[in-house]
């Protein structure tokens, strides 16, 4: 068995629990580790193993992949994958890790499952993103177009595959995907999706009339957009990701050939997750 690993590089208060699950896995599979983080635990954490070295331009070819930190690390993990649905598992080493399964203490008691092959796969749908005749990429959770000047708002000509839906003044628009509704979505008032929904939802980023609401689409629809700005620019990012492009350049977003397969060995429900992790219910008192 072969495991790809990559980490969060700022966990050194994690390093008992990260070097523990590490040695445990390197007894258990063929160990090949993303090269930022291997020199990280190295160099920090004192842990030498035997493995092979990730770079970007190394194929996937393992069996599984571990993704030890929050959920930009994941996210990192997902974009080396690609479209080859090698399934991930999340450990989290940071401080919310939506997208992880188990926090790396408990991740040590969970290998022998991960062995045996006591896990379910969870598939979550991607973005796929093209701008003009010219694929961009692919995105997990959402796809964001933001003004690139900070004293103007943008305009956003949009479409549900022929209907005309709105111009969207505001500083941005994020289109998400279920998995993404608990980011940078959520932070501008989207509602949250259930995993499992296919859906994506339309979040506007500081519109300029209160009458324009995050919107529930099918996630069959292609979504098409046009940007027209002061500033002749604007800035598309994916899952964080940002790069500039000519406004009049037509964008077109829809639901991508193939998913993200999420392990989920500690067995969470995403109930569990919304209680935990944004205190669900919580009851807050002073």
């Amino acid at each position: 068995m072969e495991i790809a690993v990559f980490g969060s590089q700022h966990k050194v208060d994690q390093a008992e629990n990260i070097v523990h699950f590490i040695c445990q896995l390197s007894q258990i599979a063929k160990l090949s580790v993303e090269r930022q983080f291997y020199g990280f635990i190295r160099r920090s954490l004192g842990l030498k193993i035997e493995c092979n070295i990730l770079d970007e331009e190394t194929l996937p070819t393992a069996n599984y992949v571990v993704s030890i930190g929050g959920d930009g690390t994941f996210l990192r993990a997902a974009r080396y994958i690609g479209a080859t649905e090698i399934p991930i598992w999340g450990i989290n080493s940071g401080r919310l890790g939506f997208l992880t399964d188990a926090d790396c203490s408990e991740a040590i008691g969970l290998i022998d499952k991960l062995v045996e092959g006591i896990f379910e796969l969870e598939s979550r749908s991607i973005l796929q993103i093209e701008v003009g005749d010219h694929y961009i990429g692919h995105a997990l959770n959402e796809a964001a177009i933001m003004k690139r000047e900070t004293g103007s708002i943008i305009t956003i000509d949009t479409y549900l595959g022929d209907d005309y839906l709105a111009a969207y003044d505001a500083d941005g628009l994020i289109i998400a995907t279920p998995t993404g509704s608990t980011a940078y979505s959520l932070s501008v008032n989207g509602p949250l999706i259930m995993p499992h929904s296919q859906d994506f939802v339309l979040s506007p980023i500081a519109p300029h009339t209160l009458n324009m609401r995050p919107l529930v689409v099918p996630d069959n629809t292609i979504i098409s957009m046009t940007v027209s700005s002061r500033s002749d620019s604007f800035l598309l990012s994916l899952d964080g990701k940002a790069s500039p492009f000519d406004c009049g350049e037509p964008i077109r977003i829809r639901k991508a050939d193939y998913s993200i397969r999420l392990m989920k060995v500690a067995n969470h429900s995403f109930a569990d997750t919304l209680r935990k992790k944004l205190m669900w219910g919580a009851a807050v008192r002073s």
